[in-house]
């Protein structure tokens, strides 16, 4: 992969990547306010390229080599860099995914690895930036109760189309999903992983996709879990 100097608040910091866009061998990342509430609802760390209307996703190292260096050497660099257990090559490879089950899912536009194994931010991830989407998880708390059913079963409708294509979402909630201008649903983080062939177990793991406290409350869940059992005639 090539290398790129990738420039995060002033600090140059070198990544391998792959890429699908034309991105200079030199990136300037800024932090917005939008990224900064970004980060305060998740544990990655997010910088904006302007010119190219790029989002970088960050994720750090779980452990680090100064408090756990066997654990850092052996899960973060050893398992996740040297080997390709990365985050966002996950998050790469399960948008691909989430895009052949037919869903509308975030422009992935590279996929990175930090050069320095001291560089704690070692997980790089580049996507479309939606400026003028809007979190799922807010639209559900404006809404009342009928079009926050109306929006469930919408995403539950997403959910059926994964699952018949092999596959359940490890992460289903609501903010991980935004609403673009026209009001089309787009995920935008993308934790697939494949349901097991054995039929109680597939009923089993898809009934515990759905939780109360991500879908907001036990109806919820149970208004989703009706949905899908009888889409999917589990």
């Amino acid at each position: 992969m090539p290398l790129y100097r990738v420039s995060l608040n002033g600090v140059a910091r070198w990544y391998y990547m792959r890429t699908r866009f034309a991105f200079t061998s030199r990136l300037t990342l800024s932090q917005p306010g939008t990224t900064r509430q970004m980060e305060a609802v998740g544990s990655s760390r997010f910088f904006l390229d302007a010119a190219s209307n790029t989002l970088f996703k960050l994720v750090a190292d779980k452990y680090t080599v100064r408090r756990h260096p066997i654990k850092w050497w052996i899960r973060d660099i050893l398992e996740k860099r040297l080997l390709g257990g990365f985050d966002a090559l996950k998050e790469w490879r399960a948008n691909a995914c989430i895009r052949r089950a037919g869903l509308r899912a975030i422009e992935c536009r590279g996929v990175g690895v930090a050069l320095n194994p001291f560089n704690p931010l070692g997980s790089l991830l580049a996507m479309e930036h939606l400026g003028r989407g809007e979190s799922g998880a807010d639209y559900f708390r404006r809404q009342e109760e009928e079009a926050r059913l109306a929006f469930l079963q919408r995403v539950c409708d997403d959910a059926v189309a994964l699952i018949r294509h092999g596959y359940y979402h490890r992460d289903f909630h609501y903010g991980n999903l935004l609403l673009d201008d026209t009001g089309e649903i787009v995920w935008i983080d993308t934790h697939v992983k494949r349901l097991p062939q054995d039929a109680s177990q597939r009923r089993q793991t898809i009934v515990a996709m759905l939780s109360p406290t991500k879908l907001q409350g036990e109806r919820y869940r149970a208004f989703a879990e009706a949905y899908l059992i009888r889409q999917l005639a589990l």
